[in-house]
C-alpha cells in the first residue's frame, strides 16, 4: 500500500478528500492505491509538501487495445509479458520492456532452411579431339 508523508512547512494540513481530517507533518500514513489515484493531483503535484512511497502509478491504455504502450506502468507491462511466457529478469527499463513487447507481437521469422544442394549432374564425357597434323610440303627447285 502506498505511504504518504506530509513534509510541508506547517504542522498539519487538511486531507484532500474533504473529510476535515488533518495530515500530521512527518508521520507516514498508509493509504489505498484507489485513494491515491483519486487525489493524485492534490498530493503528487507538490513534491515539497508530500513524500509518496509505494505508488504503483496509473496505467492508461493509450490505444485502448489492451496492448502495452507508453501509458502502461512497468509492473503491468511485466505482468503482460509473463502471461505470454516471457521471462523478465534483472533490472529492466520501461523502454526495454516495450521493445520486448514489440518482439512478442512481431516475432522475427526464423530463416527458411537452405534448400539441400542439388547433386551436380555428371559431366558428359567430352569427345577427344584428334589433333590434325598437316604436313607442309614445300617443293624444292
Amino acid at each position: 500500500m502506498p505511504t504518504v508523508t506530509y513534509i510541508g512547512s506547517r504542522v498539519y494540513r487538511k486531507k484532500p478528500d474533504g473529510t476535515g481530517e488533518l495530515w500530521p507533518r512527518g508521520e507516514p500514513v498508509e493509504v489505498s492505491q484507489a485513494y491515491l489515484d483519486e487525489h493524485r493531483v492534490a498530493i503528487c503535484t507538490n513534491p515539497t509538501a508530500f513524500l509518496v512511497e509505494g505508488d504503483e502509478g496509473v496505467t492508461v491504455d493509450e490505444g485502448s487495445d489492451g496492448l502495452p504502450d507508453a501509458g502502461w506502468t512497468k509492473k503491468d507491462i511485466t505482468a503482460w509479458l509473463v502471461e505470454r511466457g516471457q521471462t523478465v529478469g534483472g533490472y529492466a527499463t520501461k523502454s526495454k520492456l516495450l521493445s520486448t513487447v514489440e518482439e512478442v507481437l512481431n516475432p522475427t521469422p526464423a530463416p527458411a532452411p537452405a534448400p539441400a544442394p542439388e547433386p551436380e549432374p555428371e559431366a558428359a564425357p567430352t569427345p577427344e579431339v584428334e589433333e590434325a597434323s598437316e604436313e607442309l610440303t614445300t617443293e624444292s627447285e
